[in-house]
């Protein structure tokens, strides 16, 4: 076994500690880059290790070196909810198959498990250790389980069918009580319900906050209950009356407020705030002084939000000092005891763009460079990359800093490498691992516009504007060929006039003809000549047999060999 300093997690001999793209391959594989997507993270109680569950299964990270030390779960990996067990002894585990596991911190073997009914949003153990409990994503209930067996203690539900969607849950450090978040449809309140563990009576229903409550937690005495939500407030209340005795308020726009008690009792809150210029503050506060102990700015959306299927960013704070941040999907930042400044690792996960799924889609997204040495992928958020397959290390494809993290990738006919780059309204064609000089410069694209299109031998580029114009420029001199107007189908519906845009553009093989698609209020498919720059079909003309076919023609002019899985060309990988 091999043991990281002062750590009792070991890593099987197999395992080559300083390589940790050959970790816990499937057979056949030579290495792993980039370290999944989703991520759930939880700190241990001792702020030793910062564990993180995504596609790829756990990852477990010691705090002192912000190093991972062990991965587990890779079989089937898609890792969204994780909790650590008060006593450090225990992981819980949920994966997307339903199943919930217990899981020894020492090795990660799995000691017990559970296959559930209802997809699991939020687990906590029990301050004794004994008891798991979990709240499904849609039903109004919440299950115990025990944690050495995973058999069923009891559930909870409410009276009422208005209450659902539990998240947040909390027990009361003598494990007599269990609160829970309630969603009451009828006056779309948000509530706090609090039930007797040994009775399982529900003993206090708190109307608590006016939009999504995110934390619950019990001060570490027992006597206070304390809430936070995305109305931008923290509520107290005494246990023993369930009075509300303090509203902590007037924290500015806010994304989301997490309260948090230190061991010592003090209450603490994680407070991420945003304006309209895109910065991001994220702060922790001693709610009782005033005082501001942490902050930091960052660009992008970073924060999840109530939305089951929001893709934000994960924050996390706990026990009043740990707190675990992503940035843009790729950095995680943490702030703990022991470092009262913030530290930053490269968690560097590669998440394929579901926007472009398609086994046709173009631009492409993973693909070899023709001598089998580099593989090149788009992330979702933070560009492309360069894989260098012997050393297994990356690098931007373009490292021009200003060109933006929203990236395209593409590959010629003749095996060359291009990004195309969008930042506010400008469109910037590129070299990969060029010069940092862009081909192409264009403005006034439309955010919700057609991704930019290069043509199969690279000659030709293109990008959709407002109001329908099209911009085609020649790729080796850099000039501008023609604007074209995509006319857009007239609709009564003034409502949804902002939804006419151009969906889709595509070159033909021979890059003889270029065809742009919009979708409203209906499919419509115009082909254009590229050596005369002229209309040649447009689908609104004629009926809807030519309406269909202009569809299917833009699907055929879709490259087939640009999908998910590449081989590299000399068939090697």
């Amino acid at each position: 076994m091999i043991y990281d300093k002062k750590s009792v997690i070991s890593l099987p001999n197999n395992m080559n500690r300083n390589d940790v793209t050959t970790w816990a391959l499937p057979e056949g594989a030579v290495a792993r880059l980039g370290r999944g997507c989703n991520p759930a993270f939880a700190f241990s109680p001792d702020c030793q290790y910062l564990a993180i569950g995504n596609t790829i299964g756990i990852w477990v990270y010691n705090m002192e070196t912000l190093s991972p030390i062990a991965l587990w779960e890779t079989e089937r990996g898609m890792v969204f909810t994780i909790a650590f067990s008060p006593n450090g002894e225990y992981i819980a585990a949920f994966n997307s198959d339903n199943i919930l596991k217990v899981l020894d911190i020492q090795n990660g073997a799995c000691l017990t498990q559970v296959k559930t009914d209802e997809y699991i949003t939020r687990m906590t153990f029990s301050p004794d250790n004994q008891y798991i409990a979990a709240a499904s994503s849609r039903l109004s209930k919440i299950e115990i389980w025990n944690v050495e067996t995973c058999e069923q203690v009891t559930q909870f539900t409410t009276d009422t069918e208005e209450a659902a969607f539990y998240r947040p849950i909390s027990f009361s450090p003598d494990t007599r009580l269990i609160a829970t978040r309630s969603s009451n449809t009828t006056n779309e309140a948000e509530s706090i319900i609090v039930w007797n563990m040994d009775s399982g009576e529900q003993i206090a229903y708190l109307l608590a906050h006016t939009n999504w409550i995110s934390t619950i937690c019990f001060s570490p005495c027992g006597k206070f209950l304390t809430s936070g939500g995305e109305d931008g407030t923290v509520n107290v209340w005494d246990v023993n009356t369930w009075q509300k005795v303090q509203c902590y308020t007037d924290y500015g726009d806010v994304y989301r407020i997490i309260p948090s008690y230190t061991q010592d009792g003090i209450l603490r809150a994680a407070i991420i705030n945003f304006d309209e210029t895109g910065l991001v503050t994220i702060s922790v506060q001693n709610l009782e002084s005033g005082d501001e102990l942490y902050n930091d700015q960052v660009w992008g959306n970073t924060v999840e939000f109530s939305d089951a299927d929001d893709w934000g960013n994960t924050v996390i704070f706990s026990n009043g000092s740990q707190l675990a941040y992503e940035c843009r999907h790729e950095y995680i930042n943490v702030w703990t005891p022991n470092y009262p400044h913030k530290r930053q690792f490269k968690h560097s996960p590669i998440s394929f763009p579901s926007s472009t799924h398609s086994p046709k889609a173009f631009p492409t997204f993973a693909v070899f460079s023709d001598d089998g040495t580099t593989l090149a992928v788009k992330h979702h958020h933070e560009g492309v990359v360069l894989w260098d397959i012997a050393s297994r290390r990356s690098r931007p494809a373009v490292k021009v800093e200003s060109a933006g993290k929203n990236q395209f990738l593409y590959k010629t006919d003749n095996g060359k490498l291009y990004v195309a780059s969008i930042k506010d309204d400008n469109v910037k064609l590129w070299e990969a691992d060029g010069n940092g000089i862009p081909l192409i410069e264009g403005t006034g694209r439309e955010y919700w516009s057609a991704f930019p299109v290069l043509s199969p031998t690279g000659k030709l580029f293109a990008f959709a504007n407002e109001d329908g114009n099209l911009k085609v420029w020649d790729v080796q001199s850099g000039n501008k060929l023609y604007e074209l107007k995509h006319t857009f189908e007239t609709s009564e519906d003034d409502d949804n006039e902002d939804d006419k845009t151009i969906c889709d553009l595509q070159f033909s093989f021979d890059e003889k003809i270029l065809a742009s698609e919009s979708n409203f209020p209906r499919a419509h498919v115009i082909s254009w000549d590229m050596e005369f720059g002229e209309e040649i079909d447009n689908s609104l003309n004629d009926n809807i047999i030519t309406r269909i076919l202009g569809r299917l023609l833009l699907s055929k002019l879709k490259p087939k060999s640009r999908e998910i899985v590449h081989i590299s060309h000399d068939r090697k990988f």
